[in-house]
């Protein structure tokens, strides 16, 4: 268990767990949060009891207490890279995402996950550019599952 643990990070209405009879409790995210629910939340949604699995192998509400590297900001990502294949690259980068969510990512108020990551370093290799891409800083977060992408706090 973490020791400084964010509770106003968890999305609203993210599913918490209450089984620690669970095998994989220690290293599941809604078991997490449920630990750390601070006395003045009224209310928390949680898993049902009678749908704990009888496999915690096989539980379809785990979720990994492994955090992700998200990368913000792409304000450096074509410095090293010649001119025409930088515009047809952000050209391509830009039809990723629709517009608001592109100047987000552009403007740090959104971080790119690993995958998104990955489809980025995929479009580089599309244009022939073996330089992996580098963006402006990175953190460390959870994984909510598509409840929300973290906003940036802290850089690596």
């Amino acid at each position: 268990m973490e020791d400084c643990f964010n509770y106003d990070s968890v999305p609203l209405n993210y599913l918490h767990c209450l089984n620690p009879d669970c095998a994989r409790s220690e290293s599941c995210l809604r078991h997490l949060v449920t630990l750390h629910v601070p006395q003045s939340v009224k209310s928390i949604v949680t898993v049902n009891p009678a749908n704990y699995p009888m496999d915690a192998g096989q539980c379809p509400y785990f979720r990994s207490t492994v955090k992700l590297r998200y990368a913000w900001g792409i304000s450096t990502l074509f410095d090293n890279i010649p001119y025409k294949k930088a515009l047809l690259l952000k050209g391509m980068i830009r039809t990723l995402f629709p517009k608001p969510t592109y100047y987000r990512i552009l403007h740090k108020e959104r971080g790119l996950s690993p995958a998104e990551q990955a489809e980025i370093a995929g479009l580089f290799a599309q244009a022939c550019i073996t330089e992996t891409p580098a963006f402006d800083s990175y953190t460390e977060e959870y994984d909510w599952g598509g409840y929300h992408v973290p906003k940036a706090v802290n850089s690596l």
